[in-house]
């Protein structure tokens, strides 16, 4: 099993942000000397909470800064850029890193986005993403002239004039492009269907309990059958989680339970409500809303302990789910800096080595 990073980020809106966003940058610093293998890096514009707004400007900060991780956007919002504006600015960020770069796409879930853009209802923009995502790749695969007529985006180069260069618009440089990924969130997910149907990486989401996210990894592979896709192999699949180790259980469960871990799981627990997914993090139906709460969030949702504990739960998630190649350790706000970068070690050195 490999660890790497998910960085939303998650932050109290209150914090200062330039010291968030130096938190951050720090934080893949460590995660590179550390040996994990990559971390991907989340985009919004109106969340407090996650307050990076433009993740390639900031993987673009990190990539002379890093040596050995692989960096990704996780996820590159595409309803909320022209299509041809994601094509050639991941393109040349691709050339930076000398394909040390992982992309990922999404429609992305904050409604305030949606009405700061302009943008319709979630299930359009569904459409409108799986259109982009085709121009990305026409743009990334095709020679000038073409033309691309969609439902909500027309493309085109009409002519190239070689002498002049015109025409010509930047490849990546992994070719034919870098590895793609697509996050899963509901349990019935067609976004894990789509991946695996366009052979994409599969990243589930840290708030579904364990049985919910093996059905991820079922609709990834019927999603590949109906694709003609080789049959999956399970190294390929990212499950986040969000993941304190501490110096013992009790150490480890009172620093989650007072201050930013818990308080950004109860934002995403009302991000989830809003968008009428309470459901999602429950592990019976039946189960009442008022259940979902900072102790049930702690103890079922997140991973949190020592480092026998920690080690105990992620084999528990490996069985449960079958195998996965990448656990990804959700980045928390280093309300205490110590604590979080000793988590990491902890992660990094102790916890991984003992696990399949």
């Amino acid at each position: 099993m490999k660890v790497g990073k998910f960085m939303m980020p998650l932050h109290p809106p209150e914090k200062d942000r330039t010291q968030t966003f130096e938190e951050d940058i720090e934080c893949i610093l460590l995660a590179d000397e550390l040996g994990f293998s990559e971390a991907w890096i989340g985009q919004h514009h109106t969340a407090g909470w996650e307050p990076i707004p433009s993740n390639d400007v900031f993987i673009a900060n990190l990539l002379p800064q890093t040596k050995h991780i692989r960096l990704g956007t996780g996820v590159t919002i595409i309803t909320q850029h022209h299509p041809v504006n994601v094509a050639v600015r991941l393109a040349y960020l691709d050339h930076l890193a000398k394909g040390r770069f992982n992309v990922g796409f999404g429609q992305g879930g904050v409604p305030t986005d949606w009405g700061l853009f302009d943008l319709p209802d979630p299930g359009t923009q569904g459409l409108m993403a799986l259109e982009a995502m085709d121009i990305v790749l026409k743009l990334w695969q095709e020679e000038a002239p073409f033309e691309f007529k969609g439902e909500y985006w027309n493309v085109r180069i009409d002519q190239k004039v070689p002498e002049l260069g015109l025409g010509q618009l930047l490849k990546p440089y992994q070719q034919p492009h870098p590895p793609i990924a697509m996050s899963i969130v509901k349990e019935e997910s067609m976004a894990a269907t789509t991946g695996g149907r366009r052979g994409f990486i599969p990243i589930s989401i840290n708030m579904a309990p364990p049985h919910k996210v093996n059905r991820h990894w079922e609709l990834y592979c019927e999603g590949a059958a109906q694709g003609d896709q080789p049959e999956p192999d399970r190294s390929v699949w990212r499950i986040s989680r969000s993941i304190f180790v501490g110096e013992s259980d009790e150490e480890a469960r009172r620093h989650a339970l007072n201050g930013p871990f818990i308080g950004s799981l109860l934002y995403l627990r009302g991000m989830l409500d809003m968008a009428g997914m309470l459901d999602l993090p429950k592990q019976h139906p039946e189960m009442p809303d008022e259940a979902v709460d900072a102790d049930y969030l702690i103890d079922n949702i997140a991973i949190v302990g020592s480092v026998d504990t920690v080690t105990r739960k992620l084999q528990d998630l490996y069985d449960v789910t079958g195998g996965f190649g990448t656990i990804l350790m959700i980045a928390h706000d280093w309300d205490d800096k110590a604590r979080m970068r000793r988590s990491m070690e902890l992660m990094a050195r102790e916890v991984i080595p003992r696990l399949p």
